[in-house]
């Protein structure tokens, strides 16, 4: 075979990889999309809206009550990161989470944990630059 003939046969290939790749992604952009209008509509059968829900704060009682019904369920138990700097949030000034797809992280984060969380995020998403 030609060197210009396997290039090309590998080219073809990487190029179905990458094909199947964004239909994948495309698929599950979908999914989530159903899934957010699932949520929104169930939100407004109870008369809310994600915003009011997003702005909730339970405490810690609340939160425990919530995981043993989940438990008696069957269920795995409600991971609410910041749920105890809710508490908190009122003596460091952060009254909301800026974005709702991104929790902020917690204010005891130090400058070298936060490099070494962007290294492994760097790390982790290698394998899908092009």
């Amino acid at each position: 075979m030609d060197k210009q003939e396997i290039s090309k046969q590998d080219t073809d290939k990487y190029l179905a990889h990458i094909r199947k790749t964004i239909a994948d992604s495309e698929s599950l952009v979908s999914q989530v999309e159903l899934r957010i209008a699932e949520t929104d509509r169930m939100l407004a059968s109870q008369g809310l809206t994600r915003e009011q829900v997003m702005s909730m704060r339970f405490s810690e009682a609340q939160i425990e009550a919530v995981n043993a019904e989940l438990k008696r369920r069957g269920m795995d138990p409600l991971e609410i990161w910041g749920a105890a700097d809710a508490a908190n949030s009122e003596e460091i000034g952060r009254d909301e989470i800026e974005s709702p797809y991104v929790s902020s992280l917690p204010s005891h984060t130090s400058d070298v944990e936060l490099d070494n969380r962007q290294k492994k995020f760097g790390m982790m998403m290698k394998p899908f630059q092009l």
